[in-house]
Order: structure tokens, then C-alpha cells, then sequence
């Protein structure tokens, strides 16, 4: 009986100790209180004589999203039904996201953030101060994608997605695609924006995002919100059919563009010296950015076979790089050994005999050939813009601590002129579903 007893005392005892650690949520924040950001924008402006931040934010409405029927952007619906822009400046950025309140009955949660867009002006005059505000908040992840719009970051998320139901979306999906698909603009998030911020030797990169207006008369985009047609000038931007804006008169822009008639897209890779925006890479080089740094995937290289004009495409599905410095009496130099392969997918008028062993090779040292070019056109622009978004710098200190240490404080004296050789070996897998190549008789 009296074991019985005590048994009871020590499994109540037991009980109690568990049910410490089912406390609740000590900060919760009721879903019906909140404001779902699913993208931040900030701009640099000047109103007034005075410089302000101008944050932007893209938000979720919640009750539309529990309305029924279809929520695609192709499927009938307006994808500013489910979103909500709002912007709003400070002279910090913690300033206007309290500024925010005034406008938001709702708090503001940054959990669900895709992507950072930077704008232009903003990039340039430096990003130091959004990205330490962005590594203190407890919600806003290092996952989170970081752009830079060539343009202004309230523009981008005025801009209408064309198959997504969100700007947010469809942006996060054209980053996370990019590098297994196309390979022609650097991804980053905020970690690999902190690092090569705080990381001597290496410096920050982000895709390079841009806005336009699509030329196909169908696209609901061109015809704007109500309905009507968008006239297009001889250089296919958006003509004299525009409204003035607020936003671009506090920008000091003095004719708006309707960036809500607008669309995004990406390509190009924005380079950064130190935290300052100092240019763009273009799509090719972009490429060969991102075969040094071994981040490319997948993608197509188009080369001229036996042909004045590229007449033959090859797409490159598994591509790996190594990167050694070699150190010397004569300086530093960086080996860079890039091995990939891929299939044969386009040959226009059966210029490549598949049948011939010596054909296949040839075509391979022409691929080789022109992702080196790739490679040494970004390498060139990246040191004439002293920027070393490849981390030689920092590989440098990885292999040689002792002899990073004598140059730590020059590096940027000595990447200008460092050379570096890269070599690429791409190797045809196989020719397609066919062998060979359709001849036209």
C-alpha cells in the first residue's frame, strides 16, 4: 500500500517537471493581427533637401486568400487582389518600419520574407546599414533572397507578376530556377551578402533584376488595370498613355511610367565593392561568374561550328570547378580547372557528323573554348571594377594563413594584377533522341 502511495507522489512529481516544459508561447502574435510580408523594397531618396530611407513592403491579404476559385495570374484573376504595396520613409530604417503602423492596423511579421530588392540608388550609396538591420531582426531569415533592381525597389513591387499570383513568388522561383536553368545571374541571400561583406577578401554579388514593359499586345500586363491598351514609343517603353505619380515625385522624377503596368525579369549580376554598388555584369559574364564560383548547374552555350554565325547549341547539365593560387617570385596567379558535361541540342543544317569521333571533339574544344572566354571576361571586369566576387582573397587565407597575413591589408592592391588561367574541359554525354542530325534534302 505504502509503495503504491509513493509511486503516485513520484509520478505526480514527474508530471509536474514535464508540464514546465509545455509553457506556451511567452511573444505570440495571433495570425489575425498580422501583416504577412512576403518582400521588402528599400530606396534612398531626398525630400525635401533631407535623405530618407523609403521602405517598401509587399503584404498578403489574408481574406483574399481564403476566398474560393482559382488565385493563378493567368486564370482570371488580378494578382493585386491577393497583395497589398505599402511604403513608407524614416531616417532610419527601424524609423519607417514604425512609420508603417501608421498606415497598417496590423503588425508587421518579416518571417515570411522571399526576397530583399534593393534599389539602384540605394546600392550605391551603400547597403552596409540595411544589411545590419536586416542580421539583427529575429525574424527575417538568412535564406532570404537579396536583388538589386536596376531602378527603384517600390517600382519593383508596384510591377505585376506574369505567372505568379505574386511579385514574391515568382521572383523567389526565377532565382531558384536561374541557376539549374539558365545560369546567368549570381544568386545570393542575406548570408552570403553578410559574408562577403565581413569576409576580407571577397566581395558581395546579387542577381540583377529590371523591369519592363512585355511586348506581346495579349499580355494583361500591357493592357493595365482597366482593361485598356498601353502605347509603346519606338523603343518600346511605355508612352505619353502614363499618369503622374506620388512616388516619383518624391523620387524627383517628374513623369510616372505606371511601374504597376510593368513586369520584372532577371539577368546580369550586380557587383559590389566593399558595401557600394560599383556595376552590372552582363548575362555572359554572369556565366562564367558563376562557373569560377561553381554555382552554375545548367544552362546553354551556343558556338559557331565551322560557321561564321553560331549555328550549334550544347546545354551543360553538371558543371564543378577548382580553384588553386599558386604563389611565386613572379606573384600570385589562381589556376581555375572547369569540368562539365552536357548533350548536343541544337545543330542547325547537320553541321556536326555525329558519326565522326573527330566532330564530336571538335565541337567539344569550341564549347571549351567559349566558356573560357566567359570565364576571363568576367575575371577581367571584376578586377578593372577591383571587386573579387570569386573569393580569391579569401581562398588565399584559406590555403596560405601566413602569407594572407603580410597582404590582408593590400588585397586590393594586388587583385588588379593577379593572372588567372582557366581551363575548361566540357564533354558531350550523349546527341539527343535522335543520332544524327536531320538533313534537309
Amino acid at each position: 500500500m505504502r509503495s503504491n502511495r509513493g509511486f503516485s507522489i513520484v509520478s505526480l512529481a514527474l508530471v509536474a517537471l514535464l508540464l514546465l516544459n509545455c509553457t506556451g508561447c511567452w511573444d505570440r502574435r495571433e495570425v489575425g493581427t498580422l501583416d504577412v510580408v512576403t518582400m521588402l523594397g528599400f530606396d534612398r531618396i531626398v525630400k525635401d533637401g533631407k535623405p530618407l530611407i523609403l521602405m517598401s513592403i509587399l503584404t498578403l491579404k489574408i481574406n483574399a486568400m481564403g476566398g474560393p476559385g482559382p488565385t493563378g495570374s493567368g486564370m482570371g484573376v488580378s494578382p493585386t487582389s491577393l497583395g497589398f504595396v505599402g511604403s513608407q520613409e524614416g531616417e532610419t530604417i527601424q524609423d519607417a518600419l514604425r512609420e508603417m503602423a501608421l498606415r497598417s492596423p496590423r503588425l508587421l511579421y518579416m518571417g515570411h520574407v522571399l526576397v530583399i530588392v534593393i534599389g539602384e540608388g540605394m546600392a550605391r550609396d551603400g547597403i552596409q546599414q540595411l544589411v545590419d538591420f536586416c542580421d539583427r531582426s529575429k525574424d527575417v531569415r538568412y535564406r532570404t533572397e537579396m536583388v538589386t533592381c536596376q531602378g527603384s525597389a517600390l517600382e519593383a513591387l508596384e510591377s505585376q507578376p506574369e505567372f505568379e499570383a505574386l511579385s514574391s513568388t515568382e521572383t523567389y522561383r526565377m532565382i531558384m530556377n536561374s541557376a539549374s536553368r539558365v545560369s546567368k545571374t549570381l544568386p545570393a541571400n542575406l548570408f552570403s551578402v553578410v559574408y562577403g561583406l565581413m569576409t576580407p577578401g571577397r566581395d558581395a554579388a546579387m542577381p540583377r533584376m529590371y523591369l519592363f514593359l512585355p511586348p506581346e499586345r495579349g499580355s494583361f500586363v500591357r493592357r493595365g488595370p482597366a482593361g485598356g491598351t498601353v502605347t509603346l514609343d519606338q523603343q518600346g517603353q511605355q508612352g505619353e498613355a502614363g499618369a503622374k505619380d506620388d512616388f516619383n515625385r518624391v523620387l524627383g522624377v517628374e513623369e510616372a511610367r505606371h511601374p504597376e503596368r510593368k513586369t520584372m525579369a532577371m539577368g546580369g549580376t550586380a557587383v559590389f565593392q566593399g558595401d557600394k554598388l560599383v556595376d552590372w555584369l552582363n548575362e555572359e559574364e554572369s556565366m562564367g561568374a558563376m562557373f569560377v564560383d561553381s554555382q552554375a548547374s545548367g544552362g546553354s552555350i551556343p558556338f559557331a561550328f565551322r560557321s561564321p554565325e553560331k549555328n550549334a547549341s550544347y546545354t551543360f547539365q553538371r558543371v564543378s570547378a577548382s580553384v588553386k593560387p599558386v604563389i611565386s617570385q613572379d606573384g600570385i596567379a589562381f589556376e581555375v580547372m572547369i569540368k562539365g558535361s552536357g548533350v548536343l541540342t541544337e545543330d542547325r543544317n547537320a553541321a556536326i557528323d555525329l558519326t565522326k569521333e573527330s566532330d564530336i571533339k571538335a565541337a567539344e574544344q569550341l564549347v571549351d573554348e567559349e566558356a573560357e572566354r566567359y570565364c576571363q571576361e568576367a575575371v577581367t571586369k571584376c578586377q578593372s571594377l577591383n571587386s573579387d566576387i570569386f573569393g580569391f582573397g579569401d581562398l588565399i587565407h584559406k590555403t596560405d594563413p601566413a602569407f594572407w597575413k603580410q597582404i590582408r591589408d593590400r588585397w586590393r592592391d594586388y587583385f588588379p594584377g593577379v593572372k588567372v588561367q582557366v581551363t575548361a574541359r566540357f564533354t558531350i554525354e550523349n546527341t539527343g533522341v535522335t543520332g544524327e542530325a536531320i538533313k534537309t534534302r
